[in-house]
């Protein structure tokens, strides 16, 4: 072009200055153009420009491509490998919004990521050719910088919603910003749009002022109210972040806290703290009052047979049918499991029968509970103040003997204090200490009753019988105080095993052939398993065959816990001792009864004989007894005799074995081998008048 110029006829300074810009335009644009390609290949991110068709025309820049450099393919192809690590439903989607953007070209920023992971940012626009040129620069680090700060926003924001505090943000103008969800629920879920009081809390650092918070039910709420300034960007007035404690569920535990502090929480009534302060009060009042203890009879059955829902369903029934029969200003306690307590101030001695006859009277209906009706009754035992006592230990106490007469009398009685309650109580007291000491210095013994075959008069077996002559006490004790004091100091069990090891020991040393020694052992200590170990232990190391030694087990008690000492009776019959059913026929339990019981005796209870033989009832059940007896091959021992009818009437139903007083009394182990080796003779009937001593 420029030799055609050049061959051009004219001449002269108008051709030298049109060649000159000429030259100058073109030099100016070559050097713009080379400058523009050096930004484009320096420049950090990568500039793509494709021709109408979609095609690659040039590439340039010193940053990464999303796309690669393929330089061949159309745009779609591209977009399509580079997106294909995703799935296909994925991968055609970022393909179609990629075509999408390249059609609009109109510079709006899109985000993809790449099969390594990374993340770019392109932006397309559209050239005056009709291509378009795409910018794409790598945002991964800014990506993750976003990612992190969403991630701790989103932290932030969760630890205020679930913050334990309300959280209220306020403009300077009271409107509402932001809540948090615990200043939600604090609201019902409608938190106002402004501030529900007229004037706003201070924007001064407030760490909390108790104030009350009107809510849209038309109720206040107390709450803990703490302020901390807020600034918002751009120099606005200052607002306020509000922090709601709401006091309304503390106050409310509190309350809780104060009322289970004073009242039992089953039953509502007022409990043993309540009552002692109440008792003390009673007992500084010269005036007085009555001190009411009722305790329910039985309720550990009802408990064991029904469950504890039945239990606690007659606790609840119990003390609602205290307060029904009581006056308001009487005092109603629930002192302990089963045991109510009442305090009626100034009522005297004269009130109090007719306070326990409402009570008793009130409780006497049955309770139905899951379809069961329970029976409910009480012992129930009175002290007066202050003619019973003039504190308020003295005042318990007294009410508290008065409730175990109570009990002893039967149950559903009342029963009030009495002097001799108290001596009575000083004298067991006196009892336990002295059965204690004599459990440790072994004063116990044991007196030996024989047991008379009446086809041959020969000696049938021997009960061991334990005896006490406490020198502290300066009397006799009778057998039922020993085991009664022994239950109450939890000694029955070490009782049993002092007797277990007199007995074999005076098996072993027995002068010729021992007899067979009948012991008598409680149930409580049938319920301990290893029982038979111990026996079987203690006849290994006296060289005592087991099948000397009888072990006799009350009836009533046997039968009614039979499952918990089922496996112990199994246990000594493997050890091989005999087992005797003891006061059998008492009336505690049927015939069918004995069948469930691995015992090889049974002892007809001494009420049966001392009926026979004139009592047709006695006979009955002595027939009975021995066709039961004969059936199941066990041997019946006629218990308690006393009279030469007695033994007759036995002899003729079939009993061959007889003990009691016409035999020979209970004596001294001395006394007794004393008397051998010539048979025992039956002693006349003269000498066994008394009855009721053969224990």
């Amino acid at each position: 072009m420029l030799g055609a110029l050049m061959g051009w006829p004219w001449r002269g300074a108008v051709a030298s200055g049109l060649l000159g810009s000429l030259l100058t335009w073109v030099a100016l644009r070559e050097i713009a153009l080379r400058d523009a390609l050096a930004v484009l290949r320096v420049m950090p991110c990568h500039a793509l420009v494709m021709r109408p068709d979609r095609r690659p025309l040039w590439q340039a820049g010193s940053g990464p491509s999303f796309t690669g450099a393929d330089t061949t393919g159309r745009e779609e192809d591209r977009l399509r490998t580079a997106h294909g690590h995703l799935p296909p439903h994925a991968r055609e989607a970022m393909v179609n919004a990629g075509l999408d953007a390249h059609l609009r070209a109109d510079g709006t920023p899109q985000r993809v990521q790449d099969a390594q992971g990374r993340w770019f940012e392109r932006r397309q626009f559209r050239l005056p050719s009709g291509g378009t040129v795409c910018f794409s620069a790598e945002i991964t680090e800014a990506r993750q910088r976003e990612q992190s700060l969403a991630s701790s926003e989103a932290r932030l924001l969760a630890l205020l919603e679930h913050a334990p505090v309300g959280l209220w943000k306020l403009d300077a103008h009271g409107r509402t910003l932001f809540t948090n969800a615990r200043l939600r629920r604090l609201f019902q879920g409608e938190v106002p749009s402004r501030f529900p009081r007229p004037t706003l809390p201070q924007p001064t650092p407030t760490e909390g002022v108790e104030t009350l918070m009107p809510l849209p039910d038309g109720t206040e709420r107390p709450v803990l109210l703490g302020v901390v300034p807020w600034d918002p960007p751009g120099g606005a007035p200052q607002g306020r972040l509000l922090s709601v404690l709401d006091l309304g569920a503390l106050r409310h535990a509190q309350a809780r806290l104060a009322h289970l502090s004073e009242h039992d929480p089953l039953t509502g009534l007022a409990n043993r703290a309540t009552f002692q302060a109440a008792l003390a009060a009673m007992a500084e009042d010269p005036r007085g009052g009555v001190v009411m203890l009722v305790d329910l009879d039985a309720f550990a059955q009802h408990n064991d047979r029904h469950g504890h829902a039945v239990g606690d369903a007659l606790l609840r029934e119990a003390a609602h049918r205290l307060r029904g029969a009581l006056c308001p200003s009487d005092l109603v306690c629930r002192t302990r499991g089963d045991e109510f307590a009442v305090l009626a101030f100034e009522a005297g001695a004269h009130a109090a029968p007719a306070l326990a006859g409402r009570v008793r009277a009130a409780l006497r209906t049955p309770l139905r509970a899951e379809g069961r009706e329970v029976p409910v009754t009480a012992s129930i035992g009175l002290a007066v103040a202050p003619q019973h006592g003039g504190d308020p230990a003295t005042l318990l106490r007294a009410a508290g003997l008065a409730v175990i007469e109570a009990k002893e009398m039967g149950g559903d009685t009342v029963s009030l204090f009495t002097h001799a309650l108290r001596e009575r109580d000083e004298q067991r007291a006196r009892l336990r200490e002295a059965l204690a000491a004599a459990l440790e210095a072994e004063e116990l013994e044991l007196h030996l009753q024989p047991q008379r075959n009446l086809e041959d008069g020969s000696l049938a077996g021997v009960e061991a019988l334990l005896r006490w002559n406490s020198p502290r006490l300066g009397r006799w004790v009778a057998p039922a105080e020993i085991l009664s004091a022994a239950a109450e100091l939890g000694l029955v069990g070490r009782l049993d095993r002092q007797v277990l090891r007199r007995a074999v020991q005076l098996l072993a040393g027995w002068p010729g052939p021992p007899p067979c020694l009948a012991i008598n052992i409680s149930v409580s200590t049938l319920h301990d398993q290893g029982f038979a170990g111990e026996v079987q232990d203690v006849l290994h190391a006296a060289g005592v065959a087991p099948g000397r030694l009888e072990i006799e087990i009350p009836e009533d008690l046997a039968v009614r816990d039979l499952p918990a000492v089922h496996q112990t009776l199994t246990a000594l019959r493997e050890v091989g001792v005999t087992l005797a059913l003891d006061d059998f026929g008492s009336g505690h339990s049927g015939l069918p009864h004995v069948v469930r019981l691995p015992v090889q005796r049974l002892k007809l209870d001494r009420s049966i004989v001392a009926q026979l033989p004139e009592d047709a009832k006695a006979l009955a059940v002595l027939r009975a007894t021995m066709a039961l007896a004969r059936g199941m091959g066990i041997e019946v021992v006629g218990e308690g005799v006393e009279t030469e009818a007695q033994a007759a009437a036995l002899r003729e139903a079939g009993c061959q074995v007889i003990q009691g007083w016409l035999v020979a009394r209970p004596m001294p182990v001395e006394a007794f081998l004393a008397s051998l080796p010539p048979p025992l003779l039956l002693p006349a009937p003269a000498q066994t008048a008394r009855a009721g001593a053969g224990m």
